[in-house]
């Protein structure tokens, strides 16, 4: 049986397309707009009302730019709101460079560690090939922001601005694959030729004062310490003398971010509820807090994020934003892109599908700031974005409740807002060990 694509059946596609009128109107709408313009329901966008019932003040818009940084700024947004009213300031923003460069830093170790670990693999296997192509990008997990507060603490950005290179990463990220890559060759071999631990460790060391170098010239050193001054809401001037990271951290932030349960909606394929998955190939940090995914029904990972939100405090979360999102009008609406009456073809995907199959995962961190409910049902969702104050309404987007259901694959929510028999399974729970090959672990940068 000849499998190939035949010019005959070609010839049959086309013919059927041509015979059909209406793909004659899609493809001049498509061809000049592009395909979400050309099938956005106008209709139900106008629908969606941009107030709610239950809404947090948490400060000024920010922008991540051309980096792979939401989970971080998401981090960073949620912590500051504690921050903001102990100061009493109308807003204050945390420096993500600073994270950022403990954050490459650490993955470097990680990278080199893991280099060591599977040195006797060959050097394109799917593992190996998963390091490179993972370790060295902006992206990163909620668990990975934690170990790096609680590790180097916070400064506001003042002390450590955005850089160039920190928010356009594509030439640091292409530096580093170049620098730690070479480095792993020279390992792998070193390995091979039996090299001593002690050995291995000294080369690594030299490796990762070339990587704090090339991070010092492009995003400039952390400061150890400083002198933060402002002015409150009332125009009262402040001066906090000489601190470190940690101590303005422990101090005037002090949320025990031990306390927060990643709470996750995964029907994988294989995956069971009420079960805790990681991967000790997913993290930034030797030694640092694994990564790990608490599988609960949907209710009640809503539920959590709405408790959480009726006191005031944000949500991180993360989700597929790539699926059924304006980004420009800032809407996250199921149903919003008709593309299946754009194209006249069927589509038939669900949440397990798509997650299963990869077609859909994690690919940006946001911030729950508020919520629409009547009575207890929430209907629609405020969502504190970083791709600054141009896109969606001063950078704040809307979610339809559908929409959650739908896409949003993961939140971190403090256990006292989370139901005690959850909180009770999670602390019973012993993670089970996945491969790092499915859509949990996949994001974007």
């Amino acid at each position: 049986m000849d499998n190939s694509l035949a010019i005959k059946d070609i010839n049959s596609f086309s013919k059927s397309f041509l015979e059909n009128k209406e793909n004659s109107i899609s493809q001049r709408c498509v061809m000049a707009n592009g395909i979400n313009a050309s099938c956005t329901d106008v209709e139900l966008k106008n629908q969606i009302s941009n107030t709610f019932s239950i809404n947090i003040d948490s400060g000024l818009i920010t922008n991540q730019q051309q980096s792979g940084r939401c989970w971080m700024f998401a981090g960073l947004n949620v912590i500051r709101t504690s921050l903001i009213e102990k100061l009493n300031v109308k807003n204050i923003e945390l420096s993500q460079a600073y994270l950022q460069f403990y954050d490459k830093l650490e993955k470097a170790n990680f990278f080199l560690e893991r280099v060591i670990e599977l040195a006797e693999e060959p050097y394109d296997s799917r593992l190996n090939v998963f390091l490179i192509d993972s370790s060295f990008m902006d992206g990163g997990h909620f668990a990975m922001f934690v170990n790096l507060v609680k590790k180097y603490g916070v400064i506001p950005s003042q002390f450590m601005p955005d850089s160039q290179p920190s928010h356009d990463t594509r030439e640091l990220n292409t530096t580093l694959t170049q620098i730690l890559t070479d480095d792993m060759a020279f390992l792998r071999n070193e390995v091979a030729k039996k090299a001593t631990a002690e050995k291995l460790s000294s080369y690594k060391k030299k490796m990762l004062k070339e990587v704090y170098q090339v991070l010092a010239i492009s995003l400039g050193e952390p400061p150890k310490d400083f002198t933060y001054e402002y002015q409150d809401k009332k125009d009262v001037f402040h001066r906090l003398n000489k601190l470190t990271p940690k101590d303005f951290y422990d101090q005037y932030i002090g949320i025990n971010l031990d306390d927060y349960i990643s709470l996750c909606d995964a029907p994988l394929i294989g995956f069971k509820p009420m079960t805790s998955y990681t991967c000790k190939y997913v993290n930034n940090m030797i030694g640092g807090e694994p990564v790990v995914f608490f599988n609960v029904p949907l209710k009640d990972l809503k539920n959590s994020v709405i408790a959480s939100l009726k006191n005031k405090e944000p949500v991180w979360f993360s989700a597929d934003v790539l699926s059924q999102s304006l980004r420009k009008e800032g809407y996250l609406v199921s149903g919003i892109l008709k593309k299946d009456e754009l194209f006249h073809i069927s589509i038939k995907d669900d949440k397990k599908t798509r997650l299963s199959y990869r077609s859909s995962f994690c690919n940006h961190a946001m911030v729950f700031t508020g919520v629409n409910l009547k009575g207890n049902t929430p209907d629609r969702f405020k969502v504190e974005n970083s791709w600054g104050k141009d896109n969606g309404t001063e950078g704040y987007f809307v979610m339809s409740n559908q929409w959650f259901n739908d896409y949003v694959y993961q939140v971190l929510v403090n256990k006292k807002y989370i139901k005690k028999d959850i909180v009770d399974a999670y602390m019973k729970s012993k993670p089970v060990e996945v491969s790092p090959f499915n859509a949990l672990w996949k994001y974007e940068d």
